[in-house]
């Protein structure tokens, strides 16, 4: 009995009550030639008539932009006698549908195509999803590439799975030669047990995102060439596909911190003659003082005043004045040991902490830089 027979005597009832686009195509010469059969959802999908698609040629159903493709996959089904996929968009009143259309060869007795079932899905609302997310990921890789501060994420075995732009200018690598390496790589050796310590603790917490800090200092981040610097870190966590992941938000701190070191540095020198001012000679003469009762070792004060400054700078004016200051400081540098703590209280006020001086020892000291002045 000939497919074709068969095919127009037995099929059109039972592809019409199937749900999904269907259509058989009769071959010519391997190529796809006419519609032998075709249900109501294979019309509608070319935006047919009820009364055509059987017996017309399908190139002639088809628009002229998606025939060529369509014509080159069927051949190729019928060539290599197994099934293929076409994914293609049909614009229809206005919108656009896109359509998986599978091609599977129907064998005759000989074991040879002689026809090829058409069965078409709508994947209109599937394409749409993927191209929003496309979207969304391309729009977070953007974000991502672009921000100012380092985003490094790293997974439960604290393996690096995501490094940007910004942490390869931080930290001196590239993404590719990073990721896939443990984070401890970007971390001075010194403070690996304490981070994982931390990272551990992070885990098991209900917060899902804070600030770290390092208690009684800064944290430090440890660049290819082996420079430490310091940095600020946020890290939040996440679950991916039933996993823990950690983001941490990264800023390199270092001109902040210089700033800040340099404002202590200040706030306890005098800048005029570069020693220790009344503060820093106050802390550190309550630290010394029960250093010394603690050990019952000897400790001395010296108290030193100018005299006649004040004549100096009515007579010649503050620069001299300011001379004679930087020259009492230099001379006591001069003369008093490392251990000794020199300080300029304000105006011509200076004061002296001796560690391990008596009283007599205090006094010859004393004399020298009377002398020295």
């Amino acid at each position: 009995m000939n497919i074709k027979k068969i095919l127009l005597d037995e099929l059109p009832g039972f592809i019409d009550a199937i749900a999904a686009s269907v259509a058989v195509i009769d071959l010519d010469g391997g190529k796809p030639d006419r519609v032998l059969a075709c249900n109501c959802h294979f019309r509608r999908m070319l935006g047919i008539a009820a009364t055509d698609g059987v017996g017309a040629r399908l190139r002639n159903l088809l628009p002229g932009y998606a025939r060529r493709d369509i014509h080159a996959q069927i051949e190729k089904c019928v060539r290599t006698v197994t099934p293929v996929e076409i994914v293609q968009a049909l614009d229809l009143e206005g919108r656009t549908f896109w359509w998986r259309i599978a091609a599977q060869p129907i064998l005759n007795g000989a074991r040879e195509p002689g026809g090829v079932l058409l069965t078409c899905l709508e994947i209109t609302e599937k394409i749409r999803l993927e191209n929003e997310l496309k979207t969304a990921n391309s729009r977070f890789g953007a974000v991502i590439q672009s921000a100012y501060d380092g985003i490094v994420t790293v997974d439960r075995q604290q393996r690096i799975h995501l490094f940007n732009a910004a942490a390869e200018e931080m930290f001196g690598y590239s993404a590719e030669e990073i990721e896939g390496k443990l984070l401890n790589t970007l971390i001075p050796e010194k403070y690996h047990d304490r981070h994982g310590q931390h990272l551990e603790n992070f885990t098991t917490s209900p917060i899902a995102s804070r600030q770290m800090s390092e208690r009684g200092g800064r944290i430090f981040g440890l660049a290819k060439d082996g420079t430490e610097f310091p940095i600020e870190i946020s890290i939040a966590k996440i679950t991916v596909d039933g996993a823990t992941e950690f983001t941490a938000l990264i800023r390199d701190i270092s001109e902040r911190a210089k700033l800040i070191d340099e404002l202590k540095r200040q706030a306890l020198i005098d800048l005029l003659t570069g020693l220790p001012n009344r503060r820093s000679f106050y802390e550190q003469a309550v630290h010394q003082i029960a250093l010394a009762r603690r050990h019952e070792r000897p400790l001395s004060v010296l108290m030193i005043d100018l005299d006649r400054f004040k004549r100096i700078n009515d007579t010649r004016g503050h620069p001299a004045g300011d001379l004679v200051l930087k020259a009492m400081a230099s001379a006591g540098q001069h003369i008093l040991r490392r251990s000794d703590i020199f300080a300029r209280l304000g105006g011509e006020e200076f004061a002296v902490l001796l560690p391990e001086t008596d009283e007599e020892r205090a006094i010859v000291i004393a004399e020298r830089l009377r002398q020295a002045v």
